[in-house]
């Protein structure tokens, strides 16, 4: 299972969807959560943005505690490439990052669990 969120580790326990996300996937036996490893510089910028640079170490520290992280690797990219045409498609805003982080999941058998506009009508991404 790969999420896909800036910081889904704070999402999942600080609101009320975060919780029933919880509940419905990650605490389910046997569910692996993957992390891309550009997702960890997405989470830390974010934070920079919000003005919480001091809290940037733990964050990230909690999602590679929780999570396998994929680095991108050429296989990925390549897939990616050609995704993101698709992506395009739904969302004419849809990112490079949206494309790889779908490629990391379908390579590696992984349901995406996202909320993007992005990723509507694709057969392996569950709305969270």
């Amino acid at each position: 299972m790969l999420f896909d969120s800036w910081a889904w580790w704070e999402v999942v326990h600080s609101t009320r969807p975060g919780e029933n996300l919880s509940t419905r996937y990650l605490e389910e036996k046997g569910v692996r959560v993957l992390t891309v490893d550009y997702t960890l510089a997405e989470v830390a910028a974010k934070l920079a943005r919000l003005g919480a640079e001091q809290r940037i170490p733990d964050v990230l520290g909690k999602v590679e505690w929780a999570s396998d992280i994929l680095p991108i690797s050429s296989e990925i990219a390549g897939l990616a490439a050609a995704l993101l045409r698709e992506l395009r498609r739904t969302d004419p805003n849809a990112s490079l990052a949206d494309a790889v982080v779908l490629a990391a999941a379908r390579l590696n058998g992984a349901v995406l669990i996202s909320g993007d506009r992005c990723y509507e009508g694709q057969r392996d991404v569950r709305a969270c």
